[in-house]
């Protein structure tokens, strides 16, 4: 977990990224019935988005991108689908603004780069700048959250003749 103070922010500027319409209709929670606690959550941009200053350092968008800022599923329920439902929201969400691919970034070791895999997500080569840069700024945020250095942009590139549907909000 980072601590709120690496990221400081003032309410408004929060207010100003995250609770707009397009931020709202781009972010998910996947909530479980039982009990009611939220077990999964999945944020996603495009270019006509406002970013923090870390991401949009971290990864320039396309005018063709939707963009995973930010996807995590409760540990004690992950391999139960949430991952692929809350993906599924998101290419759903990306299509609909027009997107051409969804991209999203992912750190060495990082045992969700499966689940990308299977939902159809390949990566994408960096020239070393870019790996380089990448590397010393994750680093320097996070450490090594999975005690391998290193990370990835990964992108699906959408099959214009296959559309999802929005997977049900049970």
């Amino acid at each position: 977990t980072l601590p709120l103070g690496l990221f400081p922010t003032t309410l408004y500027e929060f207010r100003r990224m995250y609770r707009t319409e397009d931020a709202l209709s781009t972010t998910a929670i996947a909530v479980r019935e039982a009990d009611g606690k939220l077990v999964g959550f999945a944020q996603m941009t495009d270019r006509t988005m406002a970013r923090d200053p870390v991401s949009s350092c971290l990864h320039t968008l396309d005018d063709d991108e939707c963009y995973i800022e930010m996807m995590s599923v409760s540990p004690e329920i992950r391999g139960a689908g949430i991952g692929t439902r809350l993906l599924e929201f998101c290419e759903a969400r990306a299509r609909e603004r027009g997107a051409k691919k969804l991209t999203l970034g992912v750190v060495a070791g990082n045992p969700a780069k499966r689940l990308y895999v299977r939902f159809g997500f390949k990566d994408v080569r960096q020239s070393c700048l870019s790996e380089v840069t990448s590397f010393v700024s994750l680093f320097s945020l996070f450490g090594l959250p999975h005690w391998v250095p290193g990370g990835t942009i990964m992108e699906k590139i959408f099959d214009e003749e296959e559309e999802p549907s929005l997977p049900d909000s049970q």
